[in-house]
């Protein structure tokens, strides 16, 4: 497990219901190796519900193991769209719930360690 500076995770091209398997894998293996996980979906061409059931599993199991994740800047594209879908974000773009929270507010850390997913 690294210290210091949090990984950062890329994933790109399909990360909806066809692909949620290796969304999943990505995210475990990056928390398994990891401290701190900070994940982008800028480059993702597909987002719906099923990446964020993932996305929040893995927040909640990071933190039952005393880790981090969270998404490494305010959602946007069709991330943002999804969770403003779904009653996760309000019109403004900001979080109605707790469990939302992690996508609109990044941590302020320094430099992160890359991990590129490549597309799907």
């Amino acid at each position: 497990m690294t210290g210091g500076s949090p990984h950062l995770a890329k994933i790109s091209g399909d990360a909806g219901i066809r692909h949620i398997q290796s969304v999943t894998e990505t995210l475990r293996n990056a928390l398994a190796a990891h401290d701190a996980v900070l994940v982008s979906l800028d480059d993702a061409r597909c987002v719906d519900v099923s990446t964020l059931q993932v996305l929040l599993t893995a927040q909640a199991q990071g933190e039952s193991l005393g880790k981090s994740l969270a998404m490494a800047g305010p959602a946007k594209d069709c991330l943002h769209d999804v969770l403003t879908e779904t009653g996760f974000l309000d019109a403004e773009g900001e979080a109605v719930s707790a469990e939302a929270r992690f996508s609109v507010t990044p941590p302020s850390q320094g430099h992160c360690r890359h991990d590129r997913i490549g597309d799907r």
